[in-house]
């Protein structure tokens, strides 16, 4: 049931997705034409309409873009709580599926076409500034990685970037958690379900600020005590193995956050829920 759960998620997100993503890739090809055609060997009249369509084709295709994105996380957002928690939700509940499942199926779906739109504006970009200066971005690029690769041994640097992968998923898929947490705390409210969701993304937002503004606090208090002379030596004679437990730790609190705003989801689904 959860692989059929699947299909139909991904069948909603392509009908949802195949105009957008054909008209992105569109105006990546219109903008590198037009830099093509925009040539100060020119008259200057047809300089003149060429710069003014070379950076409307290029502001296009910047706004194409950034909506993609944004879109990409609205109609995840919008998609989750009308198939939960509107009236689709009567015969969402009744399939022989667990709130977990139904937690899971939502999540994929949306972290998988996120990941399409992602890969959707890098080829727009590749396709709009396609040529040398491509090229030469591209060697830059990889003499960068060779040089991170000498500095920090093959060893580290495919440790760093698992771990960086490792923290980017888990970050990606904590914000999704959020969001569907959020959605699924103003559900509990009987009235202004939508303001009540909102709110709670807020009061998260603002706890949040608050904790780390006391660690900051508390870290700068602590630094003017000299309380970390013992640890700043330690720190400077081995500092990959401070950015490892950096980002091990980074991935351990982005696992945890993920994990309770599972857990809230779920919670409330089973215990409290409440449909329209």
């Amino acid at each position: 049931m959860v692989k059929k759960l699947l299909k139909h998620e991904f069948i909603y997100y392509f009908r949802t997705f195949s105009l957008f993503l054909p008209i992105v890739l569109v105006i990546s090809a219109m903008a590198r034409v037009f830099s093509l055609i925009n040539d100060d060997s020119n008259p200057r009249m047809i300089r003149a309409i060429t710069e003014i369509a070379d950076f409307s084709a290029s502001a296009m295709l910047f706004v194409s873009c950034a909506a993609l994105l944004v879109l990409s996380v609205v109609i995840a957002i919008v998609r989750f709580y009308k198939n939960m928690y509107s009236a689709e939700g009567y015969l969402t509940f009744t399939l022989p599926v667990t709130n977990a499942q139904h937690i899971f199926v939502k999540l994929i779906g949306a972290i998988a076409w996120q990941t399409v739109c992602l890969l959707t504006v890098f080829t727009a970009g590749c396709i709009a500034f396609a040529g040398p200066e491509l090229v030469d971005a591209f060697n830059l690029i990889a003499h960068l990685i060779d040089e991170i690769l000498f500095e920090l041994g093959m060893g580290h640097a495919i440790a760093f970037a698992a771990e960086m992968l490792i923290l980017i998923l888990l970050s990606v898929v904590s914000t999704m958690l959020l969001y569907y947490a959020c959605i699924t705390v103003g559900q509990t409210a009987k009235k202004n379900r939508i303001l009540m969701a909102v709110g709670a993304y807020f009061i998260y937002y603002i706890a949040t600020q608050a904790v780390s503004t006391v660690f900051t606090i508390a870290f700068t208090v602590l630094g003017m005590s000299n309380a970390f002379d013992g640890i700043l030596p330690w720190i400077a004679d081995h500092p990959f193995a401070t950015l490892h437990m950096v980002f091990c730790g980074s991935i351990v609190l982005s696992a945890a956050l993920m994990a309770a705003f599972w857990l809230v989801t779920q919670w409330i689904m089973t215990k409290k829920l409440n449909l329209e």
